[in-house]
């Protein structure tokens, strides 16, 4: 789907590129396991209805840095919807996400906690929220190689200074629209 590419041959447009991740800031705290990490997925399966299975990820906007041999990449996945069904967001575009590597395993109950409760409000169906689910959590750490494809952006770099006003400093960042792990780092 997307172009593969490497970071020091960037243009706008879809690309795909592949490195080690460097995060860009604090950690986020996985909601089942509490591991620190750069990402997580939640997969939440219901057995009474199969219809109700969800994948979840963070609601906020998690930025990092992929890099690629010593050129880096600034990555922006997008906020998620609390849930998504088969990967569809709110907007009908698909978000991909496969993350390999350990996952952690456990039956989340209603009442909890408000991270994991959101887990149970049905993807895009008027229905009561689950009692419970079985999830598994699955999560991208400093050093992970990723896979990350959408469409490359060039901004104004506003950390940086130009020698001049005709030539603002740029950088290049991925929109992600789809997220694969390769292999844990070392």
């Amino acid at each position: 789907m997307f172009p593969q590419r490497r970071v020091v041959e960037l243009q706008p447009g879809l690309a795909q590129v592949t490195g080690q991740v460097v995060p860009a800031g604090p950690p986020l705290r996985a909601p089942i396991s509490g591991r620190l990490c750069v990402y997580y997925q939640v997969i939440g399966t219901n057995h009474v209805w199969p219809w109700h299975d969800r994948r979840c990820y963070p609601t906020a906007e998690v930025c990092f840095w992929i890099d690629d041999d010593g050129a880096r990449v600034w990555i922006v996945v997008p906020p998620s919807p609390s849930s998504q069904s088969s990967g569809a967001t709110a907007t009908g575009a698909a978000f991909q996400c496969s993350i390999g590597g350990q996952a952690v395993r456990r039956t989340i109950y209603a009442g909890e906690s408000p991270e994991t409760d959101r887990f149970l409000e049905p993807p895009a169906y008027p229905s009561e929220p689950d009692a419970y689910l079985d999830a598994d959590e699955r999560i991208v750490t400093s050093g992970d190689i990723l896979s990350v494809g959408g469409e490359i952006i060039e901004e104004i770099d506003t950390r940086e200074r130009s020698p001049d006003f005709r030539d603002p400093p740029t950088r290049m960042l991925l929109l992600a629209r789809s997220l694969h792990s390769a292999r844990a780092g070392s």
